[in-house]
């Protein structure tokens, strides 16, 4: 079998806009000896996405869903494929920059403590990109709903330097490296985690003893919140009633409670003012309605809960 440094796991639904141009990233960088694969899972889209994959990256491994599997069920099916020594795990609306690859490759590669390691993300417009976090807690999420954002700043890591790489909680999943030999100790996504996988599969590998990396001298451009402006009742729901599942899967039954009657009082809040907002504005409506969807579930998460 061949040799491969680097799978890179991409999953695609409907944004070909933001594909093609991040797999030109790929293609673009200079790796050198590195050999990699590109595997991209299609949650069957219908906008062409995969027909122009074939005809411009004819050598990216093409895995195609007749159905939207989610996210973390589909990179899990990029990595039972993938043949590399290293995953990363890259999202469809993302841009390499500056050899952004082989700057991460390079630095796990020579240093086998680090098990993970992830970039820094900017905007489209280059500026600084939030992607770095401690792990949820009732005090940061009571924070969130009230917008209390200078509370949050030890969550965010602006207590520290983020110019300079230091070890850290959890990433975000839109770009992280790891060492597949990960997967033997924790396992692949959970695929019950949806918007929340990323930061459980850090909170999986930190308890097993891995140092994870934040390493702002490779830098990555991420077109953020892409597909939640397309739905939000997906992007709503899934924020609040997955920070439950998170809870209900790592802490006790106590927080549990507490982080659903902040979750209710949230969604509460945020009806009634957008109720308020809604003649004003269609987005406003939409986030109204989208509040209203997710108030039941978080009285009953989705079946899946674990």
């Amino acid at each position: 079998m061949e040799i491969v440094d680097i799978s890179i796991i991409i999953v695609n639904y409907n944004v070909k806009e933001f594909l093609i141009p991040c797999l030109r990233s790929i293609y673009a960088s200079e790796i050198g000896l590195i050999k990699l694969e590109v595997i991209v899972i299609d949650n069957n889209s219908t906008d062409n996405s995969v027909e122009i994959v074939v005809t411009e990256f004819p050598q990216v491994i093409i895995i195609r869903n007749n159905y939207n599997a989610g996210f973390p069920k589909a990179n899990n099916q990029g990595f039972e494929i993938a043949k590399g020594r290293y995953i990363f795990m890259l999202n469809p609306d993302t841009e390499l920059l500056d050899n952004a690859l082989t700057k991460l490759y390079h630095f796990i590669e020579n240093n086998s403590d680090i098990s993970l390691i992830a970039p820094q993300l900017l905007n489209s417009n280059l500026t600084f990109q939030s992607s770095v976090w401690r792990y949820p807690s009732l005090w940061y999420i009571f924070c969130e709903t009230h917008y209390l954002k200078w509370f949050l700043r030890r969550k965010n890591y602006l207590d520290i330097d983020l110019n300079n790489p230091f070890l850290a909680e959890s990433f975000s999943g839109a770009a992280i490296m790891f060492n597949r030999l990960v997967f033997e100790k924790i396992g692949m996504l959970d695929e019950t985690m949806f918007w929340i996988e990323d930061i459980d599969f850090c909170y999986r590998a930190n308890k097993e003893g891995m140092r994870l990396l934040y390493y702002p001298y490779a830098q990555i451009k991420h077109h953020i919140g892409q597909s939640a402006k397309k739905n939000y009742n997906v992007s709503i729901s899934n924020q609040i009633v997955n920070k439950i599942k998170f809870f209900k899967k790592h802490y006790g039954n106590l927080q549990l409670k507490l982080v659903t009657i902040i979750s209710v009082y949230e969604v509460l809040i945020k009806l009634l003012v957008f109720g308020i907002l809604f003649p004003f504005n269609k987005v406003y409506n939409k986030k109204a309605k989208a509040y209203f969807h997710t108030l039941p579930l978080v009285f009953n998460p989705h079946r899946d809960i674990k």
